[in-house]
């Protein structure tokens, strides 16, 4: 008999998004849901990580792109544009911008996928099997 509810904290709910992210990416090539899953992870995963007073890898890096802008160019590189460049492929799948066809590439599922991971590690410290198969799979290592 199946359950009729299940009771998940936060923490709890992003690790199962992410891996299942993981397994849609590695096992099925599904890289619309594979991004859609893991920004959701993503997301509680930063929003876990500010509760405890850590930075989350988005805001780490915007910072240093702003910070590059301003270093490097002297100009002033507004924030807004880099999230939206970083998460033009999630919101573009979760919400209904344009209504155009989109072309999903495998780089921005693992893209998405690398920054929720590293929101998990900074967290929890912890690695699953799924996250080291995508890391020896997606980068050798």
């Amino acid at each position: 008999m199946k359950p009729a509810a299940v009771t998940l904290d936060k923490l709890d709910v992003a690790e199962h998004q992410l891996d299942r992210a993981l397994q849609l990416f590695l096992d099925e090539a599904d890289y619309v849901s594979a991004i859609t899953l893991a920004g959701a992870s993503e997301e509680i995963l930063g929003k876990l990580l500010e509760s405890s007073g850590q930075s989350h890898s988005l805001k780490e890096f915007i910072d240093g792109c702003v910070q590059t802008g301003r270093v490097v160019f002297g100009e002033t590189w507004p924030a807004k544009e880099f999230v939206d460049m970083a998460n033009f492929f999630r919101n573009g799948l979760k919400h209904y911008t344009d209504g155009q066809p989109m072309t999903i590439p495998r780089e921005a599922a693992a893209e998405m996928l690398d920054r929720t991971i590293d929101n998990y590690w900074k967290l929890t410290g912890r690695e699953t099997s799924r996250i080291r198969r995508f890391m020896e799979e997606e980068h050798g290592v």
